[in-house]
């Protein structure tokens, strides 16, 4: 990647600053569990919260829009929320809501602070969460060591849901292959093999939204990073890296497969659209009735209410934010998402000491963004992790110096 440039980095200093970091290294390697609510993972955040308190954080101008439209996002679901008060289910829903907002802003903040270190401690702790999850869902396909079964067929691990596990586990997995891509991994090895533990449990979700998910987010980190690399050695290297991957990639799956009750999953799954996605009913005929009916609604259909007019939830967080928060909070949401592409774009393209995390980031957050067209995701811990990293690491990025986006421009169109 790019020649580094100056950058402040903060070693680490007092007893307080030490239990700090553990404490946001636990709250990411706590994600493997979250069968129960508030998981651990909540807890930890609460503690890091807390622990941050009146330093630790930085919140710079480029922010603003990040803080700006999860308020209003919130502020359009306490709007819709009038009327729902005796909906208990409803007003947690809403509390979710503004603890994932809140979760987002300090992990932002946290980054922006010292980005190389923090962002260091936050890919340990999602290796660890993401491989122990992995390792778990493994054990729950396969039947092994009395893991329970939450959904037959696809391995779930500790999680409630295969959709959530397999979106969860796309970040870390995108930020272990952008490593054995560029080569600053300093155990190789290891993380080969915790990729591939990661690989088999994503494959074995039978997550159709998740395959597509990875394989457009690794498809993008490649390109942007041979692309925006100007190393020549570096550039063979990821080529070569690449197409091994493929190799093994390929090679891996025909093993699963080999499996009777694998080959009829897959079968099972591989189809884009199921029975319950077709019919005026269906996932999609509902979307599409529903959309008069939100054109008509200011303030939405109230959070949760979906599924009350309907039969089943919207899966489609763009329709999701329309009729749980309003005309504000779908607005506000749309404002969110496309700020986000755009400062992750411009990080992504400006040459800084930040530019590949930037580049690992933005992938897999793209990528669920526009999964959010297929399924709910405005209520994934994932989803506010990648928000606020990327929105902290873009902050700082763009404030180094740079060189011009003119020339990183005219060697994409070069590749």
């Amino acid at each position: 990647m790019p020649t580094p440039t100056p950058f402040r980095v903060t070693p680490l200093g007092s007893t307080l600053d030490v239990a700090r970091q553990g404490l946001v290294l636990l709250m990411f390697a706590s994600a493997f569990f979250v069968l129960i609510e508030p998981a651990p993972t909540d807890l930890l955040f609460v503690l890091s919260l807390l622990c941050f308190v009146g330093s630790g954080l930085r919140l710079t101008a480029a922010m603003v829009p990040l803080i700006l439209y999860l308020l209003l996002y919130n502020l359009g679901g306490l709007i819709g929320l009038v009327g729902f008060q005796a909906d208990a289910k409803a007003e947690m829903f809403m509390v979710t809501s503004l603890y994932m907002g809140a979760m987002a802003m300090f992990v932002a903040f946290y980054v922006a602070y010292d980005p190389l270190r923090r962002f260091e401690i936050i890919r340990v702790g999602l290796y660890v969460s993401a491989f122990l999850a992995s390792v778990f869902a493994l054990m729950d396909y396969f039947a092994v060591g009395g893991v329970p079964h939450m959904m037959p067929g696809r391995a779930t691990g500790l999680f409630k849901d295969p959709n959530v596990f397999s979106t969860f586990i796309i970040f870390p997995a995108i930020l272990m292959l952008q490593s054995l891509l560029i080569g600053n991994s300093r155990r190789p090895i290891i993380l080969t093999l915790t990729f591939l533990v990661v690989a088999a449990a994503l494959f074995l979700s039978f997550s159709r939204g998740a395959w597509i998910n990875f394989l457009a987010a690794a498809a993008l980190m490649a390109l942007l990073t041979f692309a925006l690399n100007p190393q020549g050695h570096l550039r063979s290297r990821i080529m070569i890296i690449g197409i091994a991957a493929v190799i093994i990639g390929f090679i891996g799956i025909s093993a699963l497969m080999a499996n009777e009750h694998v080959r009829a999953m897959f079968a099972e799954r591989f189809s884009l659209v199921q029975s319950y996605d077709t019919g005026e009913t269906g996932r999609f005929g509902n979307q599409m009735r529903s959309i008069p009916l939100l054109f008509s609604s200011p303030f939405g259909l109230g959070p949760l209410q979906f599924r009350n007019h309907f039969g089943l939830e919207p899966h489609n967080t763009f329709l999701n934010a329309f009729a749980s928060y309003g005309w504000l909070g779908g607005v506000a949401y749309l404002l969110l998402v496309l700020s986000t592409i755009s400062i992750g774009i411009r990080a992504a393209f400006t040459r800084s000491t930040l530019q590949p995390h930037v580049i690992a980031v933005l992938c897999p957050m793209v990528a669920v963004i526009i999964q959010g067209v297929q399924i709910d995701t405005d209520h994934w811990r994932h989803f506010y992790w990648m928000l606020g990293v990327l929105w902290g690491l873009s902050a700082v990025a763009l404030r180094e110096p740079s060189s011009s986006r003119d020339e990183l421009l005219q060697r994409l169109r070069a590749v």
